[in-house]
């Protein structure tokens, strides 16, 4: 049995408190743990206690961890998971914290989903299979990322890939149409748009017959 001789605030950090058992310092803890199990001077405290104190620490600090990567940037599930695991946390706490911190609202992969979609689409350029590889490297589920990819229409698809596609003509020096054909074609599908979405841009973009495309798609 160990007795609370002194409890004071770290001078850091006054949502920290730090405990001295018999008069030496013992650990610091969060407030929320000391008013959590009522903590005070002169209290006794046996070990099992104490180590149940300590897991309470622990788990409030992983939460906290969390908290802060996602202050960050935001992140899917599956990321904020795996920056925990890299940390050595104990997985039933990391469970814990991303429980709360969905149930907190504070992590949501179909929000998550839908930001990325709109920067992809708004700023990298992205066509929806490049869109989707994206969404499931970040571990998002496969039926989030199909509603969510569901509307996006196919003439908006088609849309972004002639402006695209515009741009890159600009650059391009080529007199023989077919290589334009070819490096235009290439651009869009590095893009991430689909061979019969760029199939339809590129014939626009040059008012070209579709069959001009014919044996292209193994590019």
């Amino acid at each position: 049995m160990k007795k609370i001789t002194k409890i004071e605030y770290q001078k850091n950090n006054k949502n920290r408190v730090n405990i001295y058992l018999d008069d030496t310092f013992a650990f610091g803890i969060d407030l929320n743990i000391m008013i959590k199990y009522s903590l005070a001077k002169n209290m006794e405290l046996e070990e099992e206690f104490i180590d149940e104190i300590l897991k309470s620490e622990e788990e409030i600090n992983i939460y906290n961890y969390a908290l802060s990567v996602l202050s960050r940037s935001a992140k899917s599930e599956k990321q904020l998971t795996s920056k925990m695991q890299e940390k050595g946390y104990d997985k039933q706490f990391i469970d814990n914290a991303i429980i709360r911190l969905k149930q907190q609202k504070y992590l949501d992969d179909e929000r998550y989903s839908e930001m990325l979609i709109n920067s992809k689409i708004n700023v990298s350029k992205y066509g929806k299979r490049k869109i989707k590889e994206t969404l499931y490297e970040k571990g998002i589920n496969r039926e989030i990322i199909d509603e969510k990819l569901s509307q996006i229409s196919e003439d908006d698809e088609l849309e972004r890939a002639c402006i695209v596609g515009a741009k890159k003509l600009r650059t391009l020096r080529e007199e023989d149409t077919r290589k334009i054909i070819i490096k235009l074609s290439n651009h869009l599908i590095n893009k991430g748009f689909e061979f019969s979405t760029v199939k339809k841009a590129v014939s626009t973009l040059l008012d070209r017959s579709c069959d001009d495309f014919d044996g292209l798609e193994g590019l």
